[in-house]
């Protein structure tokens, strides 16, 4: 009775039944996602709770796709286990039943792994700049650097960057990533993706008019100068397309002075200021680099290399069954 069951279960017309209908739901959720775009997040990740975060009618595909899956799951195990019973009893033939066991395991363990990660995978933003800021499961990851490259004609080729990465135990790592190519952790269960980046004017470098001397101001990090400290505020976009610097000027028994200045050479009149009868001019610009990633985890690693080690020894004794076959003069 149980075997008989096991044999409705694993019926391999019903099994390609399944199968075309997988596809077909697969397709109706393409054209579906690209009809109502408003709907799912920029650079979509493989998150089936989103689905269920609430429930929506426009998702029928995805949760027909999940019961067909199920269904379709269902007979390859019984496949699996009918190749298994069989083998059991077999005298001849084999080799064919362990091509057998070997595929439908690998394809039970793919759909598994896809499932366990669309339910218990993530994935998120994030900005990084010289700060760190913690990565779960990474560390804490700050940019050290980006560049992009261009074609030809302007289009832009390509942007990489360069990250630095303290991990949990205090050891600092650096991993270059770009388009295509992201940093692994942990087997490549957890990446970190780039999405683009660029400098971004932070800071502002000083020079002193009467000594030639250089002061580096960045935000909030004020400097010692003539007996009075000075602080940068920020750089800031003006109405004339040109970005300003904002200082604050503080001495003992005086009150403190906002201070405005013009960051661009041409601007004589407007790129300079005075502070204690010293006057410091704009230099240049302290740009710092900032990347926008996507942080990705996926727990079904493991389960896929083992996936993919089953079909590659079902592959390897399917072919040596069909040249046996072939080499059989009978």
């Amino acid at each position: 009775m149980i075997y008989r069951t096991v044999e409705i279960l694993g019926n391999r017309y019903a099994g390609f039944i399944l199968c075309l209908i997988v596809i077909l739901n697969l397709a109706a959720g393409s054209l579906v996602m690209n009809m109502n775009p408003e709907i799912y997040p920029p650079f979509f990740p493989f998150d089936l709770k989103f689905f269920f975060q609430p429930t929506l009618t426009v998702h029928w595909w995805l949760y027909l796709l999940l019961v067909t899956f199920g269904l379709f799951a269902i007979n390859m195990i019984a496949c699996f286990i009918e190749s298994l019973v069989r083998l059991r009893t077999a005298v001849t033939g084999r080799l064919r039943l362990f091509v057998g066991i070997f595929i439908h395991a690998a394809l039970i363990l793919t759909m598994a792994a896809h499932i366990h990660d669309g339910f218990y995978g993530g994935s998120g933003q994030a900005t990084l700049s010289p700060e760190p800021i913690r990565l779960t499961g990474i560390g804490d990851v700050s940019a050290l650097s980006v560049r992009s490259s261009y074609h030809p004609d302007g289009a832009l080729k390509d942007t990489e960057a360069i990250l630095k990465i303290t991990q949990a135990d205090g050891r600092s790592i650096g991993k270059r990533i770009a388009y295509n190519e992201p940093a692994t952790f942990e087997g490549g269960q957890r990446e970190i993706i780039i999405q683009g980046g660029e400098k971004r004017p932070a800071g502002v470098t000083l020079i002193r008019k009467s000594d030639g001397e250089i002061f580096e101001m960045m935000p909030y990090r004020p400097q010692q100068i003539n007996g009075g400290r000075l602080t940068l505020r920020g750089v800031y976009p003006s109405q004339m397309e040109v970005l300003i610097a904002q200082f604050v000027w503080e001495k003992i028994a005086e009150q403190p002075q906002l201070l405005t200045m013009a960051l661009h050479h041409k601007m004589v009149r407007h790129n300079k200021i005075t502070v204690a009868n010293e006057v410091l001019g704009y230099k240049e610009m302290l740009e710092v680099p900032v990347v926008a990633v996507m942080t990705r985890y996926n727990p079904a690693i493991p389960i896929i290399l083992l996936s993919l080690l089953f079909a590659s020894i079902g592959t390897v004794l399917q072919i040596y069954y069909a040249r046996r076959q072939s080499a059989d003069p009978a």
